[in-house]
């Protein structure tokens, strides 16, 4: 086991698959089970099984976020870090890479590919320019959440000289597993979505009817085809389709922002003009 690791698991309600992330890690490096308040077993699994577990504080956030990590961080002896949600699997070759780095202690951080998988098949797996991108796998000293945003709260930017970029095979792929069906993918993104367009709006970014209509549907193919999805029938359409319903989701919500649309705004536009019609109603009764 390499004790310069520390592989840290969020989870909540993962009572399904935190056992396969544990059987994955096992003698891998030192775990510790990071949970949001589980109401399953996930707590039982973890006290059965010897598994550290910590459980993080109420932090004000609906989503894993900034505050979060910070806390877990700080919780961590490690300089060695692993980032493990429930939906990851490592083959044993990136591990292999993993430790050996740590041991040298002279990178701060390693980029690797992902691999995407939904109803049991990979729906993502790039066909050409196979640039590894992600990176779970740094120094906890690298991280000060200075330019984080969701989906880069970590905001680790590549940096060839104290980084490296890992050949983007399946081995040395992360293997992401997305199990949600399309009505719990749904819930689940759409918060997402409601920060990110909050967040581009407090970046002063606006948006028109190209951005609400035009620019999802390009990203929507070129990621079709760039992710290789096309090639896995029915169940890489439906990924590239969710990801594109989260998209025109950002882009509503941004545009309803920039118009004082959202719930209250539409609300107030609607009432004025229901005001306007009783109005009417009322002079032409007389």
């Amino acid at each position: 086991m390499n004790k310069n690791i520390t592989a840290i698991v969020f989870a909540r309600n993962e009572e399904r698959r935190l056992p396969y992330v544990i059987d994955n890690l096992k003698g891998f490096c030192n775990i510790i089970v990071f949970d949001g308040g589980s109401t399953d077993g996930t707590l039982d699994y973890c006290k059965k099984n010897n598994i550290k577990y910590l459980m993080r504080p109420d932090l004000d956030e609906n989503l894993l976020g900034i505050k979060a990590y910070r806390w877990a961080l700080r919780k961590v002896t490690t300089e060695y870090v692993l980032h493990v949600i429930c939906s990851h699997f490592y083959p044993y070759e990136l591990l292999s890479r993993f430790s050996k780095i740590a041991n040298e202690n002279k990178l701060n951080a390693v980029w690797h590919n992902v691999l995407v998988y939904r109803y049991g098949r990979v729906v993502h797996r790039p066909l050409v320019r196979k640039i590894s991108s992600g990176c779970n796998f740094y120094k906890k000293s690298i991280i000060n959440f200075k330019d984080s945003k969701i989906h880069g709260e970590l905001a680790i930017k590549f940096d060839k000289k104290t980084m490296v970029r890992l050949d983007a095979s399946d081995e040395l792929s992360l293997h992401l597993f997305q199990d949600e069906d399309c009505e719990s993918f749904t819930k689940k993104t759409i918060k997402y979505a409601t920060i990110e367009a909050s967040q581009r709006f407090e970046a002063g970014k606006r948006v028109g009817w190209v951005g609400v209509l035009i620019k999802p549907l390009v990203r929507f193919i070129y990621s079709y085809f760039r992710t290789g999805a096309f090639i896995h029938g029915v169940p890489g359409l439906v990924y590239s389709m969710l990801n594109l319903i989260y998209d025109f989701n950002v882009n509503i919500i941004l545009w309803e922002l920039c118009h004082d649309l959202n719930l209250q705004g539409g609300i107030k536009k609607s009432s004025l003009v229901r005001g306007k019609l009783i109005k009417n109603s009322t002079k032409a009764k007389k």
